[in-house]
C-alpha cells in the first residue's frame, strides 16, 4: 500500500478498532457483511465503510481523474463518495452486472434492461430501455457500444442486436423497441416516449 492510497478493500468487517460505518442508499442501518472498504482521509486518519450491496456479484472501485470523488460499486449498486466524508454524495442503480472502461475514462455499466454511462467527471446518464430482461455480449468499438438484448415475446426467445452511440446517446435496435407502435408518417425516433404505444404482452402470445 503506497502513501497516496485513498482506499483499501477489506475481506471482512474489522474485529477491533473504531466501529465501521454502514453506507446505504436509504440511510437505514445495515449490519450484515457488505462490500467493506477502508478509506484514508487527507489528514491521514481513516474510517471503514460497509456498503450495502444489491443482488449482483459486481463489486469494484473506480477513481475519477483529477478529483476527490470515488465510485464504489457494491453488489451492483453505485455509490459516489468522497473519502473525507462518511456519507455518500449520490447512490444510483440496483443491478449493474458488468463494467467496460473506455480509453477516455468513461465507465459503461450494464444491467438487465439498459445501460448507464458514467462520464470522467462523475456525472452519469441512462440510455432508454433496450431489453425486456437481459443484455449480453457488450463490446466497445470506438464510440459505439454493441450487444444483444433478450426478446421473450415469441416462441424462439431470440437475442436482438442493439447499438448505443456514446456521443449522440442514441439507441438503435434492441428487443424492447420492436413492439413500439409507429404512427403513420412518423419515425419512432420522433415520437415522445410517453406517446409510444406498446402492444399488451398477453396479446403478443396469440
Amino acid at each position: 500500500m503506497t502513501v497516496d492510497t485513498r482506499y483499501e478493500i477489506l475481506e471482512s468487517l474489522p474485529t477491533y478498532g473504531p466501529m465501521y460505518i454502514p453506507v446505504t442508499g436509504d440511510n437505514e442501518p445495515y449490519y450484515s457483511q457488505g462490500f467493506t472498504v477502508r478509506f484514508y482521509k487527507d489528514d491521514k486518519s481513516d474510517w471503514v465503510a460497509n456498503f450495502k450491496p444489491s443482488w449482483t456479484g459486481l463489486n469494484a472501485i473506480y477513481e475519477f481523474e483529477n478529483q476527490q470523488n470515488i465510485l464504489v460499486i457494491a453488489g451492483g449498486t453505485c455509490y459516489i463518495v468522497n473519502p473525507n466524508n462518511t456519507k455518500p454524495i449520490e447512490v444510483f442503480g440496483v443491478g449493474f452486472e458488468t463494467v467496460i472502461k473506455t480509453l477516455d475514462g468513461r465507465l459503461i455499466l450494464q444491467d438487465s434492461t439498459d445501460i448507464t454511462i458514467v462520464e470522467p467527471s462523475g456525472e452519469h446518464w441512462d440510455t432508454e430501455r433496450i431489453s425486456w430482461d437481459g443484455l449480453k455480449d457488450l463490446k466497445l468499438e470506438g464510440n459505439l457500444v454493441t450487444g444483444l438484448s433478450f426478446d421473450p415475446m415469441n416462441n424462439k426467445e431470440e437475442w436482438v442486436k442493439f447499438v448505443v452511440d456514446l456521443e449522440t446517446r442514441k439507441v438503435t435496435g434492441g428487443s424492447y423497441r420492436q413492439y413500439e407502435f409507429k404512427p403513420v408518417g412518423q419515425n419512432v425516433e420522433n415520437v415522445p416516449r410517453k406517446q409510444g404505444l406498446k402492444k399488451a404482452w398477453w396479446k403478443l402470445w396469440k
